[in-house]
């Protein structure tokens, strides 16, 4: 069974280490660092793994042990014994090198034991030694007698560790501890019904759950309750999250085909709303033209991806209407010399026999131009003239008789 005793030596054993090892070294000879293992930090560090060593042994924190302490002591002692470390250090330093080496200043008949554990008689020994030099003797002397002290204070710490209530507070815990743990057992006891009756409603719960999961519709996950919800295994809440993000994508989807099918509708009566025109985006300005008949010649140069709604199935619907709307724009074509390879395709549709604005538009300009070729003779007004048949006739079109009457003379010039 632990005792006082045992506390008061974890700290006294391991405050002194450092006296001790220092103490070795004056044995070994090694003098300045044995001198050196006296300072102040050394020392301190001692006591704090001295404080760690006694609170590990009652199981408390380091500062159950410091409190008990005499720290306004501790600390001035220290302080001194730094003062008296400095001077000897220095002066060993100085007056050895002075004095030329260890036997210099050897008194006859001096007994040196320095196997002594005791830091204060090591360094009291050594001193001796140099009883004829002072310089040297007496701040040697003076750092043994702080030693002393300090290794007195140590041994106080440790009586008071000893008669301190750190044991009986350690037994009086594990005492408590066990009566903690004797009440837990009767709790787990008298809960035992509780449990089971816990565990029936976590597996119908989770039976619940998992019945709305298998169901194909990914948005029934919303009839999920936050009471079974609560209950549900962490491999049931990630497949409910996921079916869930499905469910929410499905409706945007379904959503936007909506949009979609809205906007085609309406670009085809030409009462577009500021909801299609929001669904259009960066097309919505070209369908606005549209459907008032009032394309530009650069209109003319859309392609089937320009169209809005690309990924629903009313994208095929948009171009269709634009074709018909550009066909129908006959300003967009006084000085359209290019259109797209989708508008040139789609208006050689039959479809579109009916609209006429586009092609007597491109009569009206291609005719007087190749007239006028063949009455100057020009080659350079001939060559426009001819790219301006050539346009026509790209679309599918009859040339009209001066067209082609210019083609003819061209050929056969050639």
């Amino acid at each position: 069974m632990m005792q006082g005793k045992d506390v008061g030596d974890a700290l006294v054993e391991s405050a002194l280490a450092p006296i001790h090892k220092a103490a070795g070294r004056l044995k070994d000879g090694a003098i300045a660092e044995g001198i050196a293992g006296f300072a102040k930090a050394e020392l301190l560090a001692g006591l704090r793994a001295g404080i760690d060593n006694a609170a590990a042994r009652v199981g408390f924190p380091p500062s159950e042990v410091e409190r008990l302490l005499a720290w306004d002591t501790l600390m001035p002692a220290l302080d001194k014994l730094d003062a008296a470390h400095a001077e000897a250090t220095r002066a060993w330093r100085e007056q050895a090198i002075s004095v030329g080496g260890l036997l210099t200043g050897l008194s006859r008949n001096t007994a040196v034991d320095v196997y002594k554990q005791s830091g204060a008689l090591a360094l009291g020994n050594i001193a001796k030694r140099f009883v004829r030099d002072k310089p040297l003797y007496e701040p040697l002397e003076a750092l043994a007698a702080e030693v002393g002290a300090w290794e007195a204070l140590i041994a106080k710490c440790g009586d008071v560790l000893e008669g301190s209530p750190l044991v009986a507070r350690r037994l009086k815990r594990r005492q408590l501890l066990k009566f903690a743990v004797l009440a837990v057992v009767l709790v787990a006891a008298s809960a035992g019904g509780i449990v089971l009756w816990s565990k029936k409603k976590i597996s119908d719960a989770r039976a619940r759950v998992e019945g709305i999961l298998a169901d194909a519709d990914s948005c029934k996950v919303e009839a999920i309750t936050a009471n079974d919800a609560a209950h549900a295994t962490p491999e049931q809440l990630r497949r409910r999250d996921e079916r869930m993000s499905t469910c929410t994508a499905a409706r945007a989807v379904a959503a936007r085909e909506a949009a979609c099918e809205a906007l085609a509708k309406n670009f085809e009566t030409g009462k577009l709303t500021p909801d299609d025109l929001a669904a259009a985006k960066d097309a919505a300005a070209l369908l606005s033209r549209a459907t008032k008949l009032d394309l530009t010649t650069d209109d003319l140069m859309v392609t089937r991806k320009a169209m809005p709604c690309p990924d629903t199935p009313a994208k095929d619907k948009f171009f269709d209407i634009f074709v018909t709307a550009a066909a129908g724009s006959g300003p967009a074509w006084s000085a359209a010399t290019q259109v797209s390879d989708d508008l040139r395709e789609a208006l050689k549709s039959k479809k579109l026999v009916g609209t006429t604005a586009w092609r007597d538009e491109l009569t009206r300009r291609a005719e007087p131009l190749a007239a006028k070729a063949i009455l100057s003779g020009k080659p350079d007004e001939m060559e426009r003239a001819k790219t301006m048949c050539d346009f026509q006739m790209s679309f599918g079109l009859e040339p009209g008789k001066k067209c082609s009457g210019l083609l003819s003379f061209m050929s056969a010039k050639r």
